[in-house]
């Protein structure tokens, strides 16, 4: 049967044929009805001419009959029809819609956003085809269906795999090297050159053997024509394969990343060609999104990082009204476990403790009585070369009438210090153990300077962790503190801007040196230059004294309680040291927190996705904490942790809820 006659005829017994569909290089299709099934199908009458035709047509049939995608048209049953003239056939599902040609030729060049949709169902029915090993040979948008799917773009089918190599026509009958190659024709030449001009792979041309590759390149020059409007080669037929042999497809209106990705499949090496057509769609899908993320850098990033300096001014704002620390107990903690991995720090070997630490001495009381005795023995400090002492007692009023302690005072008005304390009604207690002649012979000035105040400045969880230089009194005058006062004379306590410090907590405050006060005879016999050069530090440290005791940071837990001796003892060391813990300014910190808070909101609003960045942010946050225990370790200063905390989940909730407002960057697959 000729495939142009008027189908009156049953094949097989089986398919009547209906109604002609259309005519292409490889065949005529018909619509068939099944007589048994009641059924229709789309019938191709192949066109033949090569001598094994029909041994090839089989094994094809065999293979497409195998094929199953839901992208590849599916070929449910294959012959050959005898008595219509030994006229090969191939039955397959019957589907409405257009090819692709005419597809491209209604729409023009279709966006990228729209084509990846239809190249990715190609590039699957390809190279599921290609997995089983079977090769298109003719892929082009003749032989790409597209029917109708509701909802979104229509589903997409691929027609014909494998028919160029199974059709036997000469190439003399359908290609004409003079003529110009028509969009309308398509021409499909077989034999000696396998494919149509338009969409031929250069090796094809050279009449080398079909490949994967050859595939690929028609595939390439389908998505070519279906972004671009039309074909990288027009012109006639020798022109076309001239192009595909040696020219340099144009350069398209399309993005640089994009057209890279689409030379790929093009080039003219079969090896320089990607592995497969998911690859090429992948590329081009990657390189539409990157395209879409540079687009939408160059418009969003000036615009955000003028909204991350408005934010960061929003949060400068806020962190100067916040106060300084803004959660103090956070701070607290975290600082109470700096101090208990730091390595511990010998203490000043010029401080001596001397002790009022007999169980008979305990009290104000009795020591009220012993002032001469007390004051002699002191007096043999001195003598001994002791640099200052210092009382850290409220001395009874009592003390004022004995010789040898005024003796004491007249004799050292310079380096000695008395204990006062003020009280919070503002009353001054332990000034009156110098009165009378003695106070007359200092003068009121000389009187004065003689005592420093003791208090002690607990925070709100009751740990003791700094002290003062100075304290204002009712008149306004600025006196010093007891350990300020004694520490002159080993070193100088600082300026009046630095008034609060830290103590130095990292002191090992078990190690200074003890001596109770009344194994001060035989330690000077049995050690002469024991105070020599000296500070001597003298108070009550047993309890059940009446004096306070007080929590401090430890090393070996949380907080230990020490006497108030001993915790004036580490005021005095740490003065002495010139505040070696430290914490950074206020107006230098928060010029240097804007700034790194001002970056990191700049990096939330202007990465691509809020996620990384996030997490970012939080791991410097992190950092930041970790990096404060060494920098406290090794050079004593503080970093605070709950104001920089606050102003970065400020900072980040501001940024989030700006971001959720701003449009959201274009993913980029990995």
């Amino acid at each position: 049967m000729s495939p142009r006659s008027t189908p009156e005829i049953v094949l097989d017994g089986k398919y009547q044929l209906e109604e002609r569909l259309g005519e292409g290089a490889t065949g005529v299709v018909y619509r068939a009805l099944h007589l048994d099934l009641k059924k229709s199908f789309a019938i191709k009458l192949l066109k033949t001419g090569a001598p094994d035709s029909l041994a090839r047509f089989r094994r094809e049939a065999e293979a497409l009959g195998q094929l199953r995608h839901p992208h590849v048209v599916e070929v449910t049953d294959f012959g050959i029809d005898a008595p219509a003239g030994g006229v090969p056939y191939l039955v397959m599902e019957l589907l409405d819609g257009i090819t692709l040609a005419d597809f491209c030729r209604e729409q023009g060049p279709v966006s990228l956003e729209r084509a990846l949709p239809l190249l990715d169902a190609i590039a699957a029915a390809v190279d599921a085809a290609h997995a089983q090993g079977v090769l298109h040979r003719d892929l082009k948008p003749g032989n790409i269906l597209l029917c109708p799917a509701a909802p979104g773009e229509p589903f997409v089918k691929v027609l014909d795999f494998g028919l160029a190599e199974i059709s036997g026509t000469h190439p003399e009958e359908d290609l004409q090297l003079g003529g110009e190659v028509d969009a309308e024709d398509r021409l499909t030449a077989t034999g000696s050159l396998v494919g149509t001009p338009l969409y031929v792979a250069p090796e094809l041309i050279r009449q080398q053997a079909a490949s994967r590759a050859s595939d690929l390149y028609s595939f390439g020059v389908i998505a070519y024509e279906l972004l671009t409007g039309h074909p990288p080669f027009q012109g006639s037929t020798v022109e076309v394969l001239a192009g595909h042999l040696e020219a340099e497809p144009p350069v398209p209106a399309l993005p640089e990343k994009v057209w890279h990705a689409l030379r790929e499949p093009l080039r003219k090496d079969p090896a320089h060609r990607p592995a497969s057509a998911s690859e090429v769609v992948r590329r081009l899908r990657r390189a539409a999104e990157r395209s879409a993320l540079e687009r939408w850098r160059a418009n969003e990033m000036p615009r955000r990082a003028g909204l991350s300096a408005g934010l960061t001014g929003i949060v400068l704002s806020a962190a100067l009204l916040l106060p300084w620390p803004v959660l103090p107990g956070v701070d607290h903690w975290v600082q109470d476990l700096r101090v208990r991995s730091a390595p511990a720090r010998p203490p000043d070997p010029r401080i001596v403790l001397l002790l009022v630490d007999e169980a008979n001495e305990a009290g104000a009381s009795s020591l009220a009585d012993r002032a001469d005795e007390i004051g002699a023995t002191l007096e043999r400090v001195f003598a001994a070369g002791a640099s200052g002492v210092a009382i850290d007692v409220l001395l009874h009023e009592k003390w004022s009438d004995s010789a040898a302690f005024s003796d004491l005072i007249l004799r050292h008005p310079a380096t000695l210090t008395l204990g006062a304390f003020s009280e919070p009604n503002g009353r001054v207690v332990g000034t009156d153990c110098v009165t009378g002649l003695t106070a007359a012979a200092l003068g009121a000035d000389g009187t004065r300077a003689l005592f420093g105040f003791v208090n002690l400045d607990e925070d709100t969880d009751g740990v003791t962790r700094r002290g003062r230089l100075r304290y204002r009194d009712r008149s306004g005058r600025l006196r010093p503190s007891w350990a300020a006062r004694a520490v002159e004379v080993i070193g100088s306590p600082g300026s009046e801007s630095a008034n609060a410090f830290w103590i130095d907590s990292r002191i090992d405050w078990s190690r200074y040196q003890r001596i109770s006060l009344r194994d001060v005879p035989a330690a000077l016999d049995r050690t002469p230059g024991i105070f020599r050069d000296r500070l001597v530090l003298v108070g009550v440290g047993f309890q059940g004294s009446g004096d306070d005791y007080h929590r401090v940071p430890h090393r070996s837990k949380r907080t230990a309680v020490v006497s108030a001796l001993t915790l004036q003892a580490l005021l005095v060391d740490t003065i002495a040291a010139g505040f070696p813990v430290r914490e950074p300014g206020r107006p230098i910190f928060l010029a240097a927190a804007t700034l790194l808070i001002g970056l990191a909101l700049a990096a939330v609003l202007c990465a691509p996705r809020a996620g990384p960045a996030v997490l970012s942010l939080a791991a410097a946050a992190a950092l930041y904490l970790a990096v404060s225990f060494p920098a406290f370790w090794w050079s004593g200063w503080i970093l605070p942790v709950s104001l920089p905390l606050c102003l970065v989940l400020f900072g980040l909730l501001l940024a989030l809820i700006v971001r959720r407002r701003l449009p959201p960057a274009p993913e980029v697959s990995s």
